[in-house]
C-alpha cells in the first residue's frame, strides 16, 4: 500500500489601479490595504489565481517538522512576524533556496517582502490549510512579480534578514508587472494533503 501526501501553495493576487488607491486613501487618510477597498466597495481591476504555485524548502520542512519532533523554530508566524516576498527573478526554485532569487541585499528594484496583514490563518479542515496575506503599497514592489516566497521576519523590507530568519517556501510566478501608485494584494494558501476519500491519498 502506498500513500502521496503533497504539499502546495496557491496564490491569488488582487489588484487596484492608482485612482481607486487614491480614492480609498482619501477616505482613509492612510494607505489602503485588500480590507479597506473591500469595505468601501471598490472591487480590484483584476484578479487572478494560480495553483500549485510553489515548494517548500528545506528549511520550511525543518520549521515544520521540528514544531512535531525537534527544534521548534524561535520566531512562530503571527500578525507580526511573517512576511510574503515578491521578486523579478524566473530561475527555477529549488528547496536550497533562502531568500528570492530577486534579493541581491538591497535593490528595492529587485524584491520586497512585505509583512502580513493578519496572523496567518490555520484551517484543519482537510485538506489542512495555512493562509498567509499581505498588501503592497503604492511605492513599493513596483517591478515585475515574477517570484514568490515567505518568511517569519518582523518588518518590510527589501531584503531577507538572516538572524532568526526562516525562508519557508519558494515559488515561480508571472503576475505582470505592479506600476507606481497600484495597490497589489497576494494571499498565499499552502495545502497540507489532499484525501480522496476513497482510502488514498493523491
Amino acid at each position: 500500500m502506498q500513500e502521496f501526501s503533497n504539499v502546495r501553495t496557491d496564490i491569488v493576487v488582487r489588484r487596484w489601479d492608482a485612482d481607486q488607491t487614491r480614492y480609498v486613501a482619501g477616505k482613509l487618510g492612510w494607505q489602503p490595504e485588500a480590507a479597506d477597498f473591500d469595505f468601501y466597495g471598490v472591487a480590484p481591476y483584476l484578479t487572478t489565481t494560480e495553483y500549485d504555485a510553489n515548494l517548500l524548502t528545506t528549511a520550511g520542512w525543518g520549521a515544520l517538522l521540528g514544531g512535531i519532533a525537534g527544534t521548534t523554530i524561535t520566531t512562530k508566524f503571527s500578525n507580526t512576524a511573517g512576511r510574503i516576498g515578491v521578486g523579478t527573478s524566473s530561475t527555477a526554485a529549488t528547496a536550497a533556496d533562502t531568500k528570492l532569487g530577486g534579493d541581491t541585499g538591497g535593490a528595492s528594484t529587485t524584491s520586497y517582502y512585505q509583512l502580513v496583514s493578519a496572523a496567518p490563518t490555520i484551517n484543519l479542515t482537510v485538506p489542512a490549510t495555512l493562509v498567509f496575506t499581505a498588501s503592497f503599497g503604492s511605492s513599493v514592489a513596483n517591478f515585475a512579480w515574477n517570484e514568490f516566497g515567505i518568511d517569519n521576519f518582523t518588518a518590510s523590507s527589501v531584503t531577507t534578514q538572516a538572524t532568526g530568519s526562516v525562508f519557508i517556501n519558494h515559488g515561480i510566478s508571472a503576475q505582470g508587472t505592479k506600476a507606481s501608485g497600484q495597490t497589489w494584494n497576494m494571499t498565499a494558501t499552502l495545502n497540507f494533503g489532499y484525501p480522496s476519500g476513497a482510502g488514498t491519498v493523491s
